[in-house]
């Protein structure tokens, strides 16, 4: 396939952000993204509060509007190519704005538990009246915004009940012992991507510029094959990005503020062996994006406007990189993964039997493959451009 075939989809969807950004200064940092926090702040703590959903609902629209002003208007790469990754706060604002979203909408108050041993306490939860709500328990909700804020997966909220933790293979109680293996992780993860990365470079066709995966001088099979192998690296660079920067915040938030090593479990549960579609998004993969307002509007659809977000998310990445993306590909790619678990849904209902076993594990690979290609032609030659500028060979 051409490259030319995605960049159809960029004249019929034309959604380039503003070519000219502000670069960061203190003075936009204090007027256009410290209002977005101090709302984002301001929402996680009247979320744990009674009677303030209405104060939620009016504050919403600000929330918004502040979002979308700071992720089309702040250049935090300082207007270098090889920085541009640090761009990302486009799809950072639309995690801030959907999280103030599933807040506003929220009937039930949000309930922090302490651990303490082998038991959980709660350590929010207010027993006055609204009328005479304490000031002990505002504080209270006050320090614990702190932690909602930056608790994507809710570990510890009444709100993640049900979600899939992964548990680690040893169990680590020491503050220490646990930074120093993060941090090893973490130069472990840098040393892999980079040799992965080099590894993928060799594989590209030789003048595509990293532009196409595919070969034209190969047949078919080949072609595919090669294509495919790419594919599947680029999915292990995704995986290992993200435990790359995982283990940096676990190994920054234990040693500066003291947080215990069971506050972060893996955020992977061995995707490779998943043996159906389900519980590769269910389970296997990272759970980080969960908490999205889904279940009021689409009830039983709700996994397939799942998989859309999590499209328009990627693709918001992708443009706040000054990279274009592709809406079509990009987004398809995960609404695919949405039919894929819609269809094994369909299998159990006529067979009576769950996807699984071998024969589950080569359906989750082979449907992650032949979507991926596609995919890959967008989101991997980002990575690869912003890896290339940070050594100073643009493409």
């Amino acid at each position: 396939m051409s490259a030319n075939v995605w960049s159809v989809t960029k004249d019929l969807i034309p959604l380039d952000l503003p070519p000219q950004r502000v670069v960061v200064s203190w003075y936009n940092l204090t007027t256009i993204l410290l209002p977005v926090l101090l709302c984002y702040y301001v929402m996680a703590v009247l979320v744990q509060l009674p009677s303030t959903k209405l104060y939620r609902q009016a504050l919403f629209p600000a929330v918004v509007w502040l979002t979308v002003i700071a992720g089309i208007t702040l250049d935090f790469s300082w207007g270098r190519p090889e920085l541009v990754h640090c761009n990302q706060t486009l799809f950072s604002m639309f995690t801030i704005a959907l999280r103030a979203a599933t807040w506003t909408l929220a009937d039930e108050l949000y309930v922090r538990y302490s651990d303490t041993g082998n038991r959980y306490i709660k350590v929010n939860e207010s027993k006055s009246e609204p009328s005479s709500l304490r000031l002990d328990d505002i504080r209270m909700a006050m320090w614990n915004a702190c932690d909602l804020c930056f608790n994507l997966r809710g570990l510890g909220w009444n709100w993640s009940k049900g979600m899939h933790i992964p548990q680690p293979m040893f169990k680590i109680e020491s503050r220490l012992i646990f930074a120093v293996l993060s941090l090893i992780r973490f130069i472990l993860y840098t040393a892999a991507l980079s040799a992965i990365g080099l590894f993928v470079e060799a594989l590209t066709p030789d003048g595509s510029d990293g532009s196409t995966i595919f070969d034209p001088s190969l047949p078919p099979i080949l072609r595919y094959l090669r294509s495919s192998t790419i594919t599947v690296l680029n999915g292990v660079e995704s995986w290992i990005v993200v435990e790359l920067i995982y283990q940096f915040l676990a190994f920054t938030f234990t040693i500066l503020f003291q947080q215990r090593p069971s506050q972060w479990p893996p955020s992977f549960d061995q995707p490779w062996f998943a043996t159906s579609l389900g519980m590769f998004w269910g389970r296997c993969w990272h759970q980080i994006f969960r908490e999205w307002p889904l279940e009021p509007f689409l009830g039983s659809y709700s996994p397939i406007g799942a998989f859309l977000l999590s499209g328009i998310f990627h693709e918001l990445g992708l443009r706040g990189m000054d990279r274009g993306g592709d809406i079509l590909c990009v987004v398809g790619y995960f609404i695919m993964q949405g039919v894929g678990v819609a269809l094994e849904r369909l299998f159990k209902r006529l067979t009576g039997r769950r996807v699984g076993g071998l024969v589950g594990l080569l359906w989750v690979w082979i449907w992650q493959i032949i979507w991926a290609n596609f995919l890959r032609m967008i989101i991997a030659n980002s990575i690869r451009w912003v890896w290339k500028t940070r050594t100073g060979t643009v493409i």
